[in-house]
């Protein structure tokens, strides 16, 4: 490998700082716990899924964004395709949400590939505004085929009961697992994937494009192989996301909303880390909890939302590297 990469590569291969690695898997802990603990009834299990989901796709996010560099405003694409997909299929078709996970994501993974193909090549924040564009034109798409997506409404995923075949329960338990076993292997990929080559290629590039061609690293390539991967994680965050809710909307899917939802564990746990995302999404359901609680207090609608974008303001102005800071190190 190049001399530029192979610094990278023995600067991420120190060993890392023991709160980097202890804080995230303390909180998966907890998590793995919450079962168990006295009093933990199908409400708190119902957060946890929703704290678990938060993560995972701060997870998927920061593959493309915090190690790759590549600025995505507009992640949504992939989630909701991935749900849409899933309901579409089982709702339509009969296809289980099993095989309708994969499909869904395999459509993400096209997406990212014709998205990539089209602005990869060229400078800037082509990439970026190209994810918004898409974004934007598939909630149109989503509120005009009715027939389709249900519109504006959204699409209620047909109900058939506790069923491992229609991947659906009546309580949150099967879901806490599900959306547990993700989250604890994508912080294992994430984990494995900075200290492998392709990793050392994404962060030489996040770090310097142009240093990092002149060295060797195959850029368009590495950077297709980065939105390809984060693609498919998102759109099955997707999936186990539809069928836990049983549904999913336009706005949910590829609105303003879910983009900067999206984004906010990995911005505020730490950009480009493994523990960031789980750091950074636990806090977010406590902000989600405490806004919902005071909104349904004050009727103050769209409180969650100011919530989100204060918090994003204040970690871009004084804290842009994360809880955890942005690192070369695997934590």
């Amino acid at each position: 490998m190049s001399e530029a990469s192979t610094s990278l590569g023995n600067e991420t291969s120190r060993p890392v700082a023991g709160p980097r690695i202890v804080v995230p898997v303390v909180i998966i802990g907890l998590m793995a716990c919450l079962p168990f603990v006295v009093g933990a009834n199908s409400h708190l299990l119902g957060i946890a899924v929703r704290a678990l989901l938060f993560i995972a796709l701060g997870q998927a996010w920061n593959i493309v964004a915090g190690i790759g560099g590549q600025l995505s405003l507009g992640h949504g694409v992939f989630f909701g395709v991935g749900a849409y997909g899933t309901a579409i299929l089982f709702n339509r078709f009969g296809v289980t949400p099993w095989v309708g996970g994969v499909a869904g994501a395999t459509a993400a993974i096209a997406v990212a590939v014709l998205m990539g193909a089209a602005t990869f090549r060229l400078r800037g924040v082509y990439f970026a505004l190209a994810t918004v564009a898409i974004s934007l034109c598939l909630e149109k798409l989503a509120r005009y085929f009715i027939g389709v997506t249900g519109g504006d409404a959204g699409l209620a995923v047909r109900f058939i009961g506790d069923s491992v075949w229609a991947a659906q329960s009546r309580g949150p338990l099967a879901f806490f697992v599900a959306a547990l076993v993700m989250v604890v292997a994508y912080y294992a990929l994430t984990r494995r994937l900075l200290r492998s080559r392709f990793g050392y290629q994404l962060q030489a590039i996040r770090d310097d494009e142009e240093a990092a061609a002149a060295s060797g690293v195959p850029v368009f390539r590495t950077k297709m192989g980065g939105l390809i991967l984060s693609a498919g994680m998102t759109a099955l965050t997707g999936a186990l996301y539809v069928q836990f809710y049983l549904a999913i909307d336009p706005g949910a899917a590829f609105g303003l909303a879910q983009a900067i939802q999206i984004q906010l564990p990995s911005l505020i746990g730490g950009l480009g880390t493994a523990g960031g995302p789980v750091i950074g999404g636990a806090i977010m359901i406590l902000v989600s909890e405490l806004t919902n609680w005071l909104s349904a207090r004050t009727a103050f609608h769209g409180l969650d939302i100011l919530a989100y974008g204060s918090i994003l303001l204040v970690v871009v102005m004084f804290v842009p590297g994360g809880i955890l800071g942005r690192t070369r190190r695997g934590a």
